[in-house]
Formats: C-alpha cells, structure tokens, sequence
C-alpha cells in the first residue's frame, strides 16, 4: 500500500491512499487526540480499492493559533482541506476528537458529505469515564513535560490491548513531538464542547461505533447520537477499546462496508 503526501492551503498535512478509481466517494478520516493519523492505516489496509485521506490533525499547530478558538479553526481547517481536495461528497470518519470534529464539520453542512462515521465519540465530553479524564488531565496537568510514561499510558488508555512494541512507538512518537501548546488548546476545546442540541442538522446517513472495552465513552453516549441524528444506526464490537480500527479492524472494516453497502 502507497501513500503520497500533500499539504492543504490551510496548513494540515493529507495522507492521502488512491483507489481503484471507482469513482467511489473518497473516505477522509480524523484521528483521535493521543492517537495519529496511523490509527487508520490497519482499516485502510482493508479497503485498498477506495481513495482514503487521513488528515494529520497535529500539523494544524503550524497555523492555527493555541488559543480558545483552536477546536473550531481546526474544523475549519479541515473543511478547507476537504473542499481543495475533492468537489464530491466524501465519507467523514472520526475517531474521539476527530469524531467531535466530524460532528461540527456535519452540523455546517460543509463540505458536502456522502456520509458520516463516528468512532469511539459522543457529542459532548459530560459523562466522560472519570479514569480515562483523570489520565488526560494528569497529562495537561505536566505543562508539556509530562513522563514518557504518562504519554504512553495515555495512547495505551485508547486501545483494549497493547499493539506491536514497533506501533505503540511510533503512536507514542506523534504524540510526544506534537505541539503541546496545540494539543491542549483543541482537547480543552472537546471538554468543554457540546453539540447535542445541534445533532437534528446532520443530514446524512450515519453509523455510530463504540468498542464494547472503550475505557472513555459509554452506551449513553451513543444512545444520544442515535436520537439526535435522524438518520443513525450504531454498531458495537466486542474486544475493542476507544479506537477500535486498531484493536479490531476487520470488524470496523465489515461495519464501514455495511453502511457503504447501504448506500450503494
């Protein structure tokens, strides 16, 4: 599998996989705060015949202000991203932040959007598990010199098992050499987010994920998408934490396929 590399006009750096040409809607995805963009590639792996872009949402930090509008000017971004890429509607898949992020970028009605995954999301942070928030906070609470071993229990707290010693370096890499500053911004940015009043805008066909071992997000935070959104069906995978492309990817694979089955 190849992939080639571009950045966006708004500064976010793509990763982008091309298909077999089908002309099938593009899938972009977003990864999850602590996590990277190669969260994705087990599932991509998967699905070799479609055009993937994942964004690297920590590349954001080389425009985008850490401020209190960091959150939003990311969503921003990526829609900008989006719109250069491709005119047609694409797939928006997002993991725990990058699945807030889905959510706001659904809600705007822009991009044009074929259809929206959330992965291990919700549309608010209340009623987030008090260990996994107590495990982030410890992580701001260090200022951006927090322990290796605080970065890594962070990355290990989004997946049910351990990956490969070679994965969870290279996770716990991205993380570590991201821009603190950045990274805090947008996370206090989800924490204090809530889009639950807003789900009624998305319009598209929806399918909700959660790992049945998610150590952050709960059957309650999937039963409000599912009543908020008109248009939204969930799938639970056992054995599966917070990220489960990572934990499970077949099972995410067969879930995507399902609801792209649907729409075809």
């Amino acid at each position: 599998m190849s992939l080639s590399e571009r950045q966006s006009a708004s500064g976010l750096d793509l990763h982008i996989h091309t298909g077999d040409g089908s002309g099938a809607a593009p899938i972009v995805a977003l990864h999850p705060w602590f996590g990277c963009w190669q969260f994705w590639l087990p599932v991509v792996e998967l699905m070799p015949e479609r055009d993937w872009v994942l964004v690297d949402m920590y590349s954001g930090a080389g425009t985008i202000p850490a401020d209190d509008g960091a959150f939003d000017a990311l969503a921003a971004a990526i829609t900008s991203a989006i719109e250069e890429y491709t005119d047609q509607p694409v797939v928006l898949m997002g993991n725990s932040t990058g699945g807030l992020l889905a959510q706001v970028i659904a809600i705007a009605g822009r991009p044009a959007l074929d259809s929206l995954v959330l992965v291990g999301t919700g549309a608010t942070a209340a009623g987030v598990k008090a260990p996994f928030r107590a495990t982030l906070g410890e992580w701001l609470d260090a200022g951006g010199d927090a322990a290796p071993d605080s970065t890594a229990a962070v990355v290990r707290s989004l997946v049910y098992r351990d990956p490969p010693a070679d994965d969870m370096a290279l996770y716990a890499e991205a993380v570590e050499t991201a821009d603190y500053p950045f990274l805090s911004a947008v996370l206090r940015g989800v924490l204090g987010g809530d889009v639950v009043d807003e789900l009624l805008a998305i319009s598209v066909p929806t399918l909700v994920i959660r790992g049945a071992e998610d150590a952050a997000r709960t059957e309650e935070h999937v039963a409000t998408l599912m009543a908020g959104i008109p248009d939204c069906r969930a799938v639970e995978i056992p054995d599966a934490g917070h990220s489960p492309q990572v934990d499970t990817p077949a099972e995410v694979d067969a879930a995507l396929r399902d609801l792209l089955g649907r729409k075809a």
